[in-house]
């Protein structure tokens, strides 16, 4: 086996997410500072095995998958270990980036690779939850909802290209001081175009700029819920609240709670992709 140095002295090097001394207090930074305890040791071990950070990713996205499957069942242990596997592949999702920055391979292949989990895990586990509810008994209505969510998530292009300019942002230093290829990246963020200042610093930078008004206006917190690896921590919480007051245990024989977070995503990826339509026809007309 390699030679890895201890878990402690791993984290120094590995670095990452949740690990700065001046990230910004939210749910997202906060809750990477508790998950990072847990991925480093998975690290430690995956490198030991001789894992490099795109089979570490694949490694990921194959759990997650199996755990998604598993959703669709009406078996409550079932269900218990689909999260297991579901929270497992997005712990892993830490460690790929940590074997990436500590045998210095990042780079916007592996981005790619990553980000393609992030949106094909999400829609899995959509289709299987909201399969699994409707064979509970629930309405119809929530595989709508689910084929809203699945388009939403499912624009691969769009949020590949996305994560592959910050992979080149993040990795190649000559590529920050180019004022051209910045604001490139900054325009995909989300915040208003015309109040980009290329001078603010890189944490404000990748915030995004707001703006004025809805249209503009970012929710972060939110915004992880919609996406891997936030959406595999709603998911569990609607499916442990169903398990909960399930009174045929093993058989699950309603869906309440998954139904009930199935539409309300639904609603709330249907703005999502109106919005972003707005945008779009904003940024289009000033062109």
């Amino acid at each position: 086996m390699p030679s890895v140095p201890p878990v402690r002295e791993l984290e120094r090097i590995c670095g990452g997410e949740g690990r700065g001394s001046n990230e910004p207090r939210n749910v997202r930074f906060l809750y990477a500072r508790l998950v990072r305890k847990l991925s480093i040791r998975i690290t430690w071990v995956l490198l030991k095995l001789r894992f490099n950070a795109d089979r570490a990713t694949l490694l990921g996205i194959g759990l997650g998958l199996i755990g998604a499957a598993l959703l669709a069942t009406r078996d409550a242990p079932l269900l218990i270990l689909a999260l297991g596997l579901l929270q497992l592949s997005f712990v892993i999702d830490f460690s790929d980036g940590e074997i990436a920055r500590y045998e210095g391979s990042s780079g916007p292949a592996g981005s790619y690779l990553d980000w393609i989990g992030h949106y094909y895990l999400p829609a899995a586990i959509t289709f299987a939850l909201a399969w699994g509810t409707v064979r509970s008994g629930e309405t119809e209505w929530v595989l709508l909802a689910a084929i809203v969510i699945a388009l939403s998530l499912l624009r691969i292009p769009y949020s590949a290209r996305d994560h592959v300019l910050l992979g080149l942002y993040r990795d190649d230093p000559a590529l920050r001081n180019d004022p051209e290829f910045v604001r490139a990246v900054l325009a995909r963020q989300g915040g208003d175009p015309d109040l980009i200042d290329v001078g603010e610093g890189d944490r404000d930078w990748r915030q995004g700029v707001e703006g004025s008004g809805a249209l503009w206006r970012r929710h972060t917190n939110l915004g992880q819920l919609l996406v891997f690896p936030g959406f595999v921590n709603v998911v569990s919480i609607a499916v442990l609240a169903d398990v909960a007051l399930t009174e045929s245990y093993p058989e699950m024989d309603e869906g309440l709670v998954r139904a009930a977070l199935l539409m309300g995503l639904g609603a709330i990826h249907l703005v999502h992709q109106l919005r972003a339509a707005a945008q779009s026809a904003r940024i289009l007309r000033g062109l």
